[in-house]
């Protein structure tokens, strides 16, 4: 009896020892499934990061480009800002010196007119 109740204790020991390996296989099966799976989320949060690294740099590059071409058009702008206000001034020289020759020249009429109201006056004094 004890070699039966042995073989029969050692026969369980080997079917709990068989159980206990089946069941951690299954968990070391179990482990590595989630570790694949990690490991899938792992290159797909890379690669999205990557996407966006990617996406970021185009940004950066564009928006230096942006900054250049604002920059570029602020230069016209003032230099045909600067040029704008040389012509204004000019144009303002320019009409006070129209105004100068329009008034010299409002003058010499006057003048001139006068001296021919003198001088008709003078041909008709000598006439009548």
């Amino acid at each position: 009896m004890t070699d039966k109740s042995g073989l029969s204790a050692g026969g369980d020991d080997v079917g709990g020892i068989m159980a206990l390996l089946e069941r951690v296989a299954g968990l070391m099966d179990g482990v590595h499934h989630v570790q694949q799976r990690m490991e899938e989320r792992q290159l797909e949060l890379e690669s999205t990061v990557k996407t966006i690294q990617a996406d970021v740099v185009k940004l950066t590059n564009d928006h230096a480009n942006t900054s250049s071409t604002v920059e570029r058009l602020l230069e016209k702008t003032r230099k045909v800002s600067r040029h704008i206000k040389d012509v204004r001034v000019r144009v303002e020289t320019q009409n006070i010196r129209v105004k100068k020759v329009e008034a010299t020249q409002a003058d010499l009429l006057a003048k001139n007119k006068f001296r021919v109201v003198i001088y008709q006056d003078e041909v008709m004094q000598l006439t009548d």
